[in-house]
């Protein structure tokens, strides 16, 4: 019994080894690369047609025929021109010829027309024609007022205005004369005119400076010389003059406008220091100034005296 239980067990222990020993082997053989697939014979190629004759397949290109030779073109001939058109044109030309003509009588009419305005009554000679924007009184009832109100007595102002209406009727009176005998804007005409202007007395040295600053702006006229621009490098600029300023005084001389200052520069030793008296917004200023050209532009402006 114990024999055969051995028996049993050594059996059995052999199967289990065979068994062990077979599942080893199958999983070696598994691991192992698949077998490579037998691929089947290759087709052989078709034969390859036979090149293609490019002479045999391509069509015939037709015949050109050569153009015909161009023939020269004909010189163009002028048209025609009937007797009617020939009449038109005729009349065009004379109708032209004509028009010409006027306009050439025109020009000889206008030209005279300039000789006769070139030859008119020269303005009356004045010192106060310089002044800019200068509206005088127009009658002799309004210049006796404006002379009132700068301050002068009323037997003053009532001989200024009858000594310039005296001199307004001699002016009238001589073109009068002169118109009448054929002789106005001679030279005669010009040298009577001079001789009635020279009896007139400027109305500054009759009334003084400063009744005559006064008058010139009770007129609505210019009184007093502005600085309108200052060349760089000049006196002016060196002196510290700008735009806007306006000149009262340059030395001694007050000045009312451009001729004032115009003399006022050329008076006295060239380069010598001149105070100037300048009004710039409320508050006047002196500056020293040589005397001789300023550098400045000019400009007029309307002041109120002492203001």
């Amino acid at each position: 019994m114990q024999q055969r239980t051995q028996l049993i067990l050594t059996a059995t222990a052999t199967f289990f080894a065979g068994l062990l020993t077979g599942a080893t082997v199958l999983s070696d053989v598994l691991r192992e690369a698949p077998p490579e697939p037998v691929s089947a014979p290759a087709a052989a190629p078709e034969p390859a047609p036979p090149p293609l004759d490019v002479a045999a397949v391509s069509e015939p290109e037709p015949e050109v025929e050569p153009e015909p030779e161009a023939e020269p073109a004909a010189e163009p001939q002028p048209p025609a021109v009937s007797p009617e058109v020939t009449d038109e044109l005729a009349a065009r030309i004379q109708e032209l010829t004509d028009g010409w003509g006027r306009m050439q009588a025109e020009l000889a009419e206008l030209r005279q027309r300039i000789a006769l305005v070139e030859q008119r009554e020269p303005e009356p000679e004045s010192d106060e024609a310089e002044q800019i924007q200068r509206r005088r009184p127009a009658s002799p009832a309004e210049q006796r007022d404006a002379l009132l109100r700068a301050g002068v007595t009323p037997d003053v102002a009532d001989d200024l205005v009858w000594q310039r209406s005296q001199l307004s009727l001699a002016r009238l009176e001589l073109r009068d004369e002169a118109a009448r005998d054929g002789w106005l804007g001679s030279a005669r005409y010009r040298e009577e005119l001079r001789r009635i202007n020279e009896q007139r007395v400027p109305i500054e040295d009759e009334i003084g400076v400063d009744a005559y600053d006064r008058y010139l702006y009770e007129t609505g006229q210019s009184n007093r010389v502005a600085v309108d621009s200052v060349i760089p490098g000049s006196a002016g600029e060196e002196s510290g003059l700008q735009p806007g300023d306006v000149i009262e005084r340059y030395g001694d001389a007050q000045v009312l406008d451009f001729q004032d200052l115009r003399e006022a520069t050329s008076a006295g030793a060239r380069g010598e220091l001149v105070p100037v008296a300048v009004r710039r917004g409320g508050e006047v200023l002196e500056v020293w100034l040589p005397r001789g050209p300023i550098g400045i532009g000019l400009d007029a402006a309307r002041v109120e005296p002492g203001g």
